[in-house]
């Protein structure tokens, strides 16, 4: 068709979130540590100390502007961008991308999404959770959160 590109995106094989990512400069595995779907907050509004984001990508030809953008689900809204080129050895190579973002503002509880773009196409996002509450204890039943300053605790 008239208008369309030829040029070819990566592949977006993983985008996880853990709180770090561990590189190990003798075997050149990484290791994402204390990975997770939700964030506890003690009161909204929050800044988060650290995210660590780590994507992997395959399919790379040429230099690929990416960027990596936090998003609030509940009116789009970008909180924070990066961005930055892409190159890899061969199209065949499996490329480990790290964000650490710090400081992360969070105006409500909600749900939030980290976005992917390559040459101004999505290819992929992760969600997370931001809850106000306490989290719930390593083992046992789960606590429900008090997701709303008038809700009272209930005594666990």
């Amino acid at each position: 068709m008239a208008g369309q590109s030829n040029v070819t995106l990566p592949t977006l094989v993983s985008l996880i979130l853990c709180d770090q990512i561990i590189d190990d400069r003798l075997t050149g595995k990484k290791s994402a540590i204390g990975l997770f779907n939700t964030i506890w907050l003690t009161s909204a509004p929050a800044r988060i100390q650290a995210i660590a984001v780590m994507a992997s990508l395959t399919e790379i030809t040429g230099r690929i502007p990416l960027e990596l953008r936090l998003v609030r689900d509940a009116d789009n809204a970008t909180l924070m961008g990066s961005r930055g080129v892409l190159e890899a050895p061969s199209p065949l190579a499996v490329v480990d991308l790290v964000f650490v973002m710090q400081g992360i503002p969070l105006a409500t509880a909600g749900q939030y999404a980290f976005e992917l773009y390559a040459r101004g196409e999505m290819l992929g996002r992760r969600r997370f959770h931001a809850l106000v509450g306490r989290a719930p204890p390593a083992s046992g039943p789960p606590i429900p959160p008090v997701v709303s300053p008038d809700q009272p605790d209930e005594p666990a």
